[in-house]
């Protein structure tokens, strides 16, 4: 026992306390409490505490299980005054080290060995516990809360390189990958946040010779345990896990590329998987094979021995293969030696089928001809190499580097690699064998005769190319996949670019992606707003907007729209925002959520409040002015007798009539546009149409109407289509003396076309040039707002208006609309559609 150490005695023997000191000698102190309290007060530097069962505020128990919650390197000695077997129990549940009922010991000096031999036992347990973790295969460390290494086992050197004095101190963060730092984190707070529970991080770790490595940490939080003070986790290296899933790749293209014949049946003896050497051999592909019963390609004979060998293999326990010889015929029917190979497959000990292969045991040189031929035959360039020299290229690497077999067989194989890629071609080559592994993969860029660049991504292997060692390499053109690549980061760069937010959510309304203006605008980071609802930043009226929009989107042939909203940042006022919004479909045409685009309006917003407080005021006091005018303009008449002056008048009177009829058609026109809807649905024309064309024949009985309707005409367009209809009807009737009116619709696969004609005056071409135009100038301007609302409700709806002037006299008015399909109520085609 080390010089200085305490024994602590808790109880209210104080002779048996004193008596434990002589016998200790001066290499040990031993001390005395009366009170559990007092005891775990005392703990700090204790080695061993003897207790006895009954204490004035516990039991002897319950210290123990105080003492193992704290400490597990300090031994506990429970001294009973008589013993029993559920005292027993409890102690040996709590951890106590020795269990001595007073009753079984003869003195004070049977005590001390026994005190003597739990602290031995537990000295030896913490060497054992130190001896495991150092030896331990994984990685042993202790993490503070901050990170800091605080504890590192001597396995660290094996997977990073580093002796464990390299790490003691520094933040474990410094040697994570920089994109895999934030998941560490959000792993070991997670750890601290729920001490109870284990959690796991796979992550790259930087290796002490500067490359890194897949490792996997599982943990779990001891912070509030003194003798532990952070999470302890453990650290595996799974690079070779990478390493054994790209290996299983290679032997998957290796069944379907070598030249055997590979099966399986099931316990029916029926083709289950068949691979691309039955259809060469047989004649039948395996598409043909799945399902059938191998008679389909061997001979009677052959059937029974293959059944005849699974008979024999399934009754004797300690086989699970046999190799026996045949002869098959090919798809010509020659007859080839074979050697055939099948093994049992079971599952939970019941048979559950046959996997087997079916090789050709020709001669070599037929083995390495047909071998060429599958070689040569595959979708991705292979070559053979040996010695650096290309000794066997298929036609399709042949032509990826635009030369023939002819040309690039013989030829140094650097010759055909860019110059700056020869240095990773040979330090693949020789790790892999210097570490004896068989595959490796990376990706460089092949310069072709030409000296173009082509990258390419390269899978290697060691073979045996006509009695030789040789490397195998299957090359893959991934010219598509890099320029799809750097489309993607031109698209993400254009959308962070750009100074309006952009974001999409999914089918539940949560955010999936944004760019920095919209992170900036709403006030979070990314991390934050991906996998939040838009409810974060929109209130419960928008979101209802939104969701009404994107339902009338998924009824109609328009996949865009627009909607007016205010976006609510977390700090700040609501932003009055325009919501491009779009939607996401997958490649079958399933709606998968919706982009939208954040214009901030608020400026326009302020021109168009502005305006209309302008626009009100300036009618109101043009309204009173006209009065004013009209009234002089009737009392001057009533004393004035002359005709001239009189008629001038009467002209006065008139043109402040027709200025208060414009005043109030412009405020008509600006509470229709200000209250409107802007986003596009499909609308029936033909039905409006013949509703409308109904109700002006009862308002104008004198004029004649004449029609061309048909029961249907669906447009894409926005709701007040109907009032640029209405105005463009009105116009014709209004101007005309005894009017004649014909309305009519007409369709092509594209576009709706309804045709408004009269045989009144005409509109003047003055005010055709300027509607049709869309603006107008100061010395250029129409006089008329009805044909402006038309204009300005027909172009928000994608159409257009063509204004036409017969040569027989009167006018002709035409509105272009996008064609549309019905929505789903009234096309039960369509029923499918969500």
């Amino acid at each position: 026992m080390k010089e200085g150490r305490v024994v602590l005695y808790v109880g209210t023997d104080s002779a048996r306390a004193s008596s434990l000191q002589g016998e200790s000698g001066d290499a040990t102190s031993v001390e005395c409490v009366e009170t559990l309290t007092d005891a775990i007060d005392r703990l700090r530097d204790v080695v061993c505490v003897v207790s006895e069962v009954e204490l004035a505020d516990g039991t002897g128990v319950d210290l123990c299980r105080t003492v193992r919650r704290r400490f597990d390197d300090v031994a506990f000695v429970l001294v009973p005054e008589s013993g029993n077997d559920d005292l027993a129990r409890d102690a040996v549940s709590a951890g106590v080290d020795e269990y001595v009922p007073a009753g079984t010991i003869t003195g004070v000096a049977d005590l001390w060995e026994r005190v003597l031999a739990a602290i031995e036992t537990v000295s030896t347990e913490q060497r054992r516990y130190r001896k495991l973790v150092e030896q331990a295969t994984d990685a042993i460390a202790i993490i503070d809360p901050d990170a800091t290494i605080r504890y590192i086992s001597p396995s660290v050197e094996r997977i990073l390189g580093y002796a464990p004095s390299e790490l003691v101190g520094r933040r474990g963060t410094e040697i994570v990958h920089p994109e895999d730092c934030d998941d560490v984190l959000d792993t070991l707070a997670s750890s601290l946040a729920n001490p109870d529970d284990t959690v796991d991080a796979v992550y790259r770790a930087e290796h002490a010779d500067g490359g890194w490595r897949w490792v996997e940490s599982r943990g779990q939080s001891f912070v509030d345990d003194p003798a532990v003070g952070g999470t302890v986790i453990s650290i595996r290296d799974v690079t070779d896990r990478e390493e054994r899933e790209r290996e299983l790749r290679m032997y998957e293209t290796i069944v379907e590329a070598v030249d055997d014949m590979v099966f399986a049946l099931d316990e029916d003896g029926r083709f289950t998987f068949a691979n691309e050497a039955h259809e060469s051999r047989t004649g039948s592909s395996a598409e043909e094979l799945i399902g059938e019963d191998p008679s389909k390609i061997v001979p009677d004979d052959v059937e029974a021995q293959g059944r005849e060998v699974l008979e024999n293999l399934r009754s004797d326990p300690d086989r699970d293969s046999a190799t026996f010889e045949t002869e098959l015929p090919d798809r010509d029917g020659e007859t080839i030696p074979c050697e055939v190979h099948i093994a049992t497959l079971t599952e939970d000990g019941e048979f559950r089928g046959t996997a087997g292969i079916v090789r050709d045991v020709s001669d070599r040189k037929e083995q390495e001809q047909l071998y060429s031929t599958l070689l040569t035959e595959a979708n991705d360039g292979i070559a053979i190499t040996q010695q650096g020299r290309l000794q066997f290229v298929n036609e399709q690497l042949a032509a990826l580097v635009g030369g023939t077999r002819t040309e690039i067989e013989g030829t140094n194989v650097f010759d055909l690699i860019a110059p700056a890629d020869h240095g990773v071609v040979r330090r693949n080559y020789e790790q892999r064998l210097g570490d004896e592994t068989e595959t490796g993969r990376y990706e460089i860029e092949l310069e072709t005769l030409d000296g173009e660049r082509v990258p390419v991504e390269v899978s290697t292997t060691f073979v045996q190319y006509q009695g030789e060692r040789g490397e195998m390499a299957i090359v893959r053109d991934i010219a598509a996949r890099k320029e799809r690549e750097r489309e993607l980061e031109l698209y993400e760069e254009m959308l962070n670019a750009v100074p309006d937010g952009v974001y999409a959510i999914d089918e539940d309304g949560r955010f999936v992606a944004l760019n920095d203006t919209a992170c900036e605008t709403i006030g979070l980071p990314a991390d934050d707003l991906v996998g939040a609802h838009v409810s974060i930043c929109m209130d419960e009226r928008d979101i209802e907007r939104g969701q009404d929009l994107i339902r009338d989107l998924l009824t109609s042939e328009q996949t865009k729209g627009i909607y007016d909203m205010d976006l609510e940042p977390v700090d700040g006022e609501p932003i009055p925002s325009e919501n491009h919004v779009a939607l996401l479909t997958d490649e079958d045409g399933e709606f998968r959520g919706s982009v939208g685009v954040l214009r901030d309006v608020t400026d326009r917003k302020e021109r168009e409040r502005r305006l209309t407080v302008l626009n009100r005021a300036l009618r109101h006091d043009l309204r009173n002015s006209m009065h004013v005018i009209m009234a002089n303009a009737e009392l001057v008449a009533r004393t004035v007798s002359d005709a001239r002056t009189r008629e001038k008048l009467d002209t006065i009177v008139d043109r402040a009539e027709g200025i208060n009829s414009l005043s109030e058609k412009a405020r008509e026109i600006e509470q229709t546009l200000a209250n409107h809807e802007q986003t596009r649905k499909p609308i029936d024309l033909g039905e409006l149409l013949a509703t409308q064309v109904a109700r002006f024949r009862d308002q104008y009985p004198d004029a004649t109407f004449e029609t061309d309707l048909p029961a249907h005409a669906w447009v894409e367009a926005t709701p007040l289509i109907d009032t640029a209809v209405e105005n463009l009807i009105e116009n014709s009737v209004e101007h005309t003396e005894q009017p004649l009116i014909q309305v009519s619709v007409s369709a092509d696969e594209d576009a709706v076309t309804v045709t408004v004609a009269d045989d009144g005056p005409g509109i003047p071409e003055k005010e055709r040039r300027i509607v049709g135009k869309g603006s107008e100038t100061p010395l250029d301007h129409a006089s008329g707002l009805g044909l402006w609302l038309v204009a300005w409700i027909t172009r928000d709806s994608g159409g257009e208006v063509v204004f036409e002037t017969p040569e027989e006299g009167g006018s002709v008015v035409r509105l272009v609309l996008d064609s549309a399909r019905p929505p789903l109520d009234d096309e039960p085609d369509r029923a499918g559609v969500r």
